[in-house]
Order: structure tokens, then C-alpha cells, then sequence
């Protein structure tokens, strides 16, 4: 009852400037219902009482040899509804102003508390825009993403992030030209104390993007790269028990390329990603310890880098089919990796232990105003790293199959 009437609190001072507002400065609502109903033969690595389904998550076999997680669950969920608002403010420095706020239901501790997906404020010339507030990373690409059921959006063969940033476009005719600075807030760095924003900023300077986007008629290309900065460790012990500062940081390159084509009834996507320590992005990848002084615990880094390729293609307005079909493979280290004080190697991120995944995810919707049923298949397939580890490069002799059947079932009205 009392996060009711925090949303109302929250929303009814906006309803008020609504209807005060002069035609020129309005402040509309948008948003939907979703209600989804899904079923996964393997456990996986995920969010949202498994909503948000990732991988399948190998943990290793029991007793008597039978995988772990091959468990079969499901559920019925509606977290993930959302609203927003958009705001048409006055002319300021000769631009229009836009502004936008958008909150769903699934934020952390528990997935019932409302959690911010937007905030930004849009200030649009002629042939430029500048955008301050949080939204999506610019890896996101816009419009090029796979049109599909599930919420991860075909993650992690794409990135899933919404950052705080500044961002400005310049239009070239049909060319736009983007550049970003970036810091992390929800989607977060892996490390020593597990995922937070605390290496992004204690490394200071912000994550950079820079990208370009030509679209014309049916067809639309862009390409960008990114540059990210982290610390890992502020100070450092060793066997001498003394405590080091130590300024060591990870610098990581990350590129992007895709092509979209759309006309009449069919829209198809082809994605690309090619990059290091790419887990603040929700994506298979992150770091290790490529050199250490026992005595000082000083430590130096190495990027764990990972590429990704997805196609997407769907036919139809009313009733849409479609197919999502995904790779990617772990490259494993760009240094060999050295073990720690306990004779262990240290390494940070997601899906490290995966040497490669596919995933065959075919889909129908039924679309009317303000209404859309979708049904989805979705297999994923993991090949895990087993047996020998490689120092040299991160990476391990045999495979184990890890493979997740998905059934997902979703009714979203729109408002």
C-alpha cells in the first residue's frame, strides 16, 4: 500500500502540469501491461524470477553424474509492465526540448519495487541533438535490434545496458554522427566485489562511444567503437601483510556493425560484436590476472575478449513469424594468466567458462491496436568449458553441452 501511494505521489503532480500546461508544453503518458508465462527445461543464468533468461547456467553433476541444473521450471509474471513520461518543454539555447521518464517493476532487492529505466533530457536543433540522463547505450543501436518475445532481446549475442550519459548526434544528411561518455549505474562491472559501478568510478574517467548510422530508404548501416576504463583494486596486501595503493587499471576496446533492411511487411537484422570485457553490457566476457607480486599483491590485468553475430528476420503486420538466430565464441585471453597466493586463477565476468552458444529462437505474434500476443520458441546452447585449463590463453581442452528448451508465452496492452 505504501508503494502505491508513492507512484501516486509521484505521477499526480505530472497529471497536474498536464492540464495546465499551454498547447506548446504538453506532458503525455505511455506505456503497457505485460503479463508472460514461461517454461525452461535447464536452469539459467538470469533475472526477474527467471524472466530474464540469459544462458543456461552449468554448475556441474551430482553424485551420480546427472547435470545439476537440467531442471525444468516455470512461471507467470507481469513485473516487467512500465510507464512513462514524455514532456514537450520550452525553447532553450534555440533548440526544442523534450524530456522523459520511465520506471517499470522490477527492481532489486525485490522485484516489485518500481526501478528507473529513463531519464534524460532531449535538446534538438536542426541537424544536431544533445542528450543528458540515462537510457540506452549506444551499442544498443537505436532501432537495430531484434524484434522478438523475450526481454532479454536477444541477449547475449546483443547488449542489454541503460547508462547515464551524455550523448550528441549530428546529422549529415542521411549520415548521423554519435558521440558518447558514459558511466555505470544499473548495468555494472564484474571484480574482486562483484558486480558494482565502484572500478567504473574509481578509474574516473567515463566510458566513451563513438558511432555513425546511415539510413535511407529501405536500408540502414552502422558501425561504432567503445572505450571503457576500470579499476579493479584501489590497494593491494601481501605476504609482507602491508598495504599497497595501487593505480592499476583495465583499458578495453569493444566495435560494433550491423545492417537493417525493412520494406512492406519484412524487417531483417544482421549484428555484429567484436570486443573486450564486454559484462557491464550483459554479454559473455570480462577479465583476469595476467601478472602478480606475491609480496605486494599487486596484480596487472588481461582483457577476456569474445565475439557475437545474430540475425534477426520477421514477415507481417497482423500476424508476424519470425526467427532470431545467434553465435558467439569466447576467445579467451589476450596474456597468459598466472595463479594467485592460493594457487588459483583470478578471473571477473560473465559466461568465462564458455568457449562458445548458439541460439534458434522462431516466434508468431498477433498484433491489434494496442495489443499483442506473442508466442516463442527459444533454444540456447552452451558449450562449457571442462578438463584442462589453458594458462596461456584462458581457455579449456573439452566442452560440456548445457542446452535450455524455452517456451514463452506473452499478452502486453498498450496505453
Amino acid at each position: 500500500m505504501l508503494k502505491f501511494f508513492m507512484c501516486l505521489f509521484f505521477f499526480l503532480p505530472l497529471a497536474g502540469i498536464s492540464q495546465e500546461v499551454k498547447k506548446e508544453n504538453p506532458v503525455t503518458f505511455y506505456g503497457f501491461v505485460r503479463s508472460e508465462f514461461y517454461l525452461d527445461s535447464y536452469k539459467g543464468l538470469n533475472a526477474f524470477q527467471d524472466i530474464f533468461y540469459l544462458y543456461p547456467n552449468f554448475i556441474g553433476v551430482d553424485a551420480n553424474g546427472r547435470d545439476i541444473n537440467d531442471q525444468t521450471t516455470a512461471n507467470f509474471v507481469s513485473v516487467v509492465s512500465r510507464g512513462g513520461v514524455n514532456i514537450i518543454g520550452p525553447e532553450i539555447f534555440g533548440a526544442k526540448t523534450t524530456g522523459c521518464i520511465e520506471v517499470d517493476f522490477a527492481g532489486k532487492p525485490e522485484i516489485f519495487l518500481v526501478r528507473l529505466r529513463k531519464a534524460f533530457t532531449l535538446f534538438s536543433w536542426t541537424n544536431s541533438k544533445l542528450l543528458v540522463g540515462q537510457t540506452w547505450h549506444p551499442f544498443f543501436s537505436g532501432d537495430a535490434f531484434p524484434k522478438i518475445g523475450a526481454l532479454n532481446t536477444g541477449t547475449p549475442f546483443q547488449p542489454f545496458n541503460r547508462s547515464p550519459q551524455v550523448r550528441f548526434d549530428y546529422k549529415l544528411g542521411s549520415l548521423t554522427l554519435s558521440g558518447t561518455a558514459l558511466y555505470q549505474q544499473q548495468y555494472t562491472s564484474l571484480g574482486p566485489i562483484g558486480s558494482s559501478n565502484m572500478y567504473k568510478r574509481d578509474a574516473v574517467i567515463p566510458e566513451t562511444a563513438f558511432g555513425f548510422e546511415y539510413a535511407k530508404k529501405t536500408m540502414t548501416f552502422g558501425a561504432g567503437v567503445d572505450f571503457n576504463r576500470i579499476k579493479p583494486r584501489v590497494s593491494t596486501s601481501g605476504t609482507d601483510n602491508k598495504i599497497y595503493i595501487t593505480d592499476e587499471c583495465l583499458n578495453s576496446t569493444s566495435w560494433v556493425a550491423y545492417g537493417k533492411y525493412v520494406k512492406g511487411k519484412l524487417m531483417m537484422l544482421l549484428k555484429g560484436y567484436y570486443g573486450q570485457n564486454m559484462a557491464h553490457l550483459t554479454m559473455i566476457g570480462g577479465y583476469g590476472v595476467s601478472g602478480y607480486n606475491p609480496q605486494t599483491g599487486h596484480e596487472t590485468y588481461s582483457n577476456l575478449t569474445s565475439y557475437t553475430t545474430l540475425f534477426n528476420i520477421t514477415y507481417g503486420t497482423k500476424w508476424r513469424p519470425g526467427v532470431l538466430v545467434g553465435y558467439l565464441e569466447n576467445l579467451g585471453s589476450n596474456d597468459p594468466l598466472v595463479l594467485n597466493k592460493d594457487g588459483k586463477v583470478d578471473t571477473w565476468g560473465w559466461g568465462n567458462n564458455i568457449m562458445d552458444m548458439y541460439r534458434f529462437s522462431p516466434s508468431i505474434s498477433y498484433s491489434v491496436t494496442k495489443f499483442l500476443l506473442t508466442a516463442e520458441y527459444e533454444m540456447t546452447k552452451a558449450n562449457y568449458g571442462v578438463g584442462q585449463f589453458n594458462m596461456k590463453n584462458g581457455l579449456y581442452a573439452d566442452k560440456h553441452a548445457a542446452v535450455n528448451n524455452g517456451v514463452r508465452l506473452v499478452m502486453t496492452y498498450y496505453y
